[in-house]
């Protein structure tokens, strides 16, 4: 195994539960664990990349854009 990195973000709290229902993991830290996972090896992960907005410092999370566009809207 390579060089282990800790990171830490912000993410609201009901997406954290929507992770772990979707993952079907009990923690916080097997859910994100195997969301990166799908990510890092999913080939459809690409598609959903090439979508996502980019912005000055580097891509916006997807949450965020989903929060953007439903506010951007009103």
């Amino acid at each position: 195994m390579g060089k282990l990195l800790i990171v830490q973000t912000k993410i609201p709290s009901d997406k954290v539960e929507e992770l772990k229902l979707k993952t079907g993991k009990s923690t916080i830290k097997e859910a994100l664990s195997e969301a990166v996972y799908h990510y890092l090896y999913c080939p459809l992960a690409n598609k959903i990349d090439e979508s996502i907005e980019r912005c000055k410092r580097g891509r916006k999370p997807l949450y965020l854009k989903e929060i953007s566009e439903t506010h951007g809207s009103e």
